[in-house]
């Protein structure tokens, strides 16, 4: 069948996008505990043309937490087949959404039709628009900058070719979004943003732009703004060791010595493949210790060093009593995302975006009917304000637990750090542990 050729409209904003970007900024702040937004102040005016370019890690949650920390609309490249339906376009256009074509899409004109969107992104940028793009193309399950598509440079290039003026008025933002733990609610989030990139001494007289020295600024920027793991053979090995360094709790001075730290990592598994396979067979032995000893907790509960175990919170079990009472009209939707997701996704990746996506929806509709059984029970006279008290209980009561339970996985953690390091049943557990990070640390620089 014979696809239409699809050309969205030129718009730098929509009100679809306006009317529930609230809704997703609710999910996105309920669902992880942000710990900060780190470089804010490098991120241009509404208005202006930027391109926002991000590591990719978490599946469709990371376009979600992208728009949930900007005021600005962003618009995104979105597979193809999405957009045959009509009634699916028209909505995918209010939010901004431009198609992008596969080869899985089966169309012959294929480079034909990305020219098209391609124009419209940039005439998009002119109107003062802000494009999202992820470079690696597609997301990973360790923390690492992959090897950049070719999306970003193309487009570029066009917006300098097109419209002379984004040589200099356009902006290349890059954000990196750091993920305690991307499947886990409750769990903590880290945002962080870098300086524009520069590219506009990388342009020609002719207008051609430098594609691989531009690259190598982009993978230097966004380097500076997430953790990334390298190389790809040390990835599984390394993983964990970050994860214990609870990078989403580092403001910017500690993850630059931590950055560095990783590029020495990097580095010396390269030039030294003894102290790699030192680190292999570390890890080999302590992941089995770790198994045999059924040690609790995970590598951000231990840390490096008994010290570095998280405060407990004393009033933990009244917090949480609260938080149930607080969650009750809530608590039945809650349980039912919770089992559709558990049963339509096999893959962590996306756990988070079905579990925001669900519950941006269906809570706003339970509280909706609570608060009409509410008004409908409730003495003559007293409807109205029994029904906003009801909607008032299911959206705060959801919220305040949902802060609580971020405060109970600090305070579990607390508890299984402290088990970790000093319950007799764990000593070999802790010793292997304890290997393997002072043999990581043979290679730590200086300080």
């Amino acid at each position: 069948m014979k696809r239409p050729l699809l050309t969205p409209p030129i718009q730098r904003k929509h009100l679809y996008y306006r009317l529930t970007w609230y809704w997703v900024w609710g999910g996105v702040m309920r669902f992880f505990r942000v710990r900060g937004a780190d470089g804010v102040h490098h991120l241009p005016p509404t208005g202006q043309p930027t391109i926002l370019i991000s590591n990719h890690q978490n599946g469709l949650m990371d376009p979600l937490v992208s728009c949930a920390f900007m005021s600005a609309q962003i618009h995104w490249l979105t597979r193809a087949d999405v957009f045959w339906n009509p009634l699916a376009r028209h909505i995918m256009y209010g939010y901004n959404q431009l198609p992008i074509y596969r080869r899985r899409d089966r169309v012959e004109d294929l480079r034909e039709r990305n020219d098209v969107i391609f124009d419209v992104c940039v005439d998009r940028l002119e109107k003062g628009a802000a494009m999202g793009i992820f470079p690696e193309g597609n997301h990973n399950l360790f923390p690492s900058l992959r090897e950049l598509r070719g999306g970003l440079t193309e487009m570029v290039a066009r917006s300098a070719t097109k419209h002379p003026r984004l040589k200099h008025a356009l902006h290349v933002v890059p954000l990196g979004l750091d993920y305690e733990s991307y499947a886990m609610a409750g769990s903590q989030l880290r945002m962080r943003v870098g300086a524009p990139i520069t590219f506009d001494d990388l342009i020609d007289i002719e207008g051609t732009l430098d594609k691989t020295a531009f690259n190598i600024r982009v993978r230097q920027a966004m380097g500076e703004v997430m953790v990334n793991i390298q190389p790809e053979e040390g990835q599984p090995f390394l993983h964990q060791a970050v994860r214990a360094c609870r990078t989403t709790d580092m403001e910017t001075q500690a993850f630059a010595e931590f950055r560095e730290r990783l590029e020495h990592w990097a580095s010396h598994w390269v030039a030294d493949p003894a102290w790699a396979e030192r680190v292999k067979s570390s890890h080999v032995a302590c992941v089995e210790a770790l198994q045999q000893t059924s040690a609790p907790g995970r590598p951000e509960a231990w840390g490096c060093h008994s010290e570095d175990t998280r405060k407990p919170i004393p009033a933990m079990a009244v917090l949480s009593t609260l938080a149930w009472i607080a969650n009750l009209p809530t608590w039945p939707t809650m349980k039912w995302i919770q089992h559709r997701v558990k049963r339509m996704v096999t893959k962590d990746d996306f756990v988070a975006t079905l579990s925001v996506g669900l519950a941006i929806v269906c809570y706003p509709v339970t509280w909706l009917l609570w608060a009409g059984v509410g008004g409908w029970l409730a003495p003559e006279g007293w409807g109205w304000m029994a029904a906003a008290g009801m909607w008032i209980w299911g959206q705060a009561g959801s919220k305040f637990h949902d802060h609580v339970q971020g405060l109970r996985i600090q305070h579990r953690d607390a508890v299984e750090g402290q088990t970790f390091w000093h319950h007799p049943n764990h000593l070999e557990a802790r010793k292997a542990w304890s290997t393997y990070l002072s043999i990581l640390n043979e290679s730590a620089p200086k300080q």
